[in-house]
């Protein structure tokens, strides 16, 4: 294949990912409320980013230096995807933590409320 094929195919990977996960998202609001638009959102981030990074491996070819030697450096793309896919991470662990420590707040309060009476 050449270059150009393996780059639309390097990048349609995880544009069409984004596509079904956006399409998800849209399903999920209208079917449960906006609090599962944020679970989606990150597992958008998830997939577009590691999809992103699964195709700069496969798809892309290595790049070539001046005297005929493959560059060792990581390919832009599969740091992006990485990063993309780090920021889904991120974004579930302080959804996480943020119900734990509702979910904490919850029990204190109704500990606090049934100890009075």
């Amino acid at each position: 294949m050449s270059d150009i094929v393996l780059t639309l195919v390097a990048f349609g990977i995880p544009a069409t990912a984004a596509v079904l996960f956006l399409a998800a998202a849209v399903l999920t609001v209208r079917v449960r409320g906006w609090r599962r638009l944020y679970w989606a959102c990150c597992a958008i981030l998830i997939a577009g980013g590691g999809s992103g990074a699964v195709s700069a491996l496969c798809c892309l070819p290595p790049t070539i230096l001046p005297d005929g030697s493959i560059s060792g450096e990581m390919p832009p793309v599969f740091g992006a995807g990485l990063m993309v896919a780090t920021m889904g991470c991120s974004g579930v662990l302080l959804g996480v933590l943020l119900g734990v420590l509702a979910a904490r707040l919850t029990i204190a309060s109704r500990r606090r409320g049934g100890a009075g009476r």
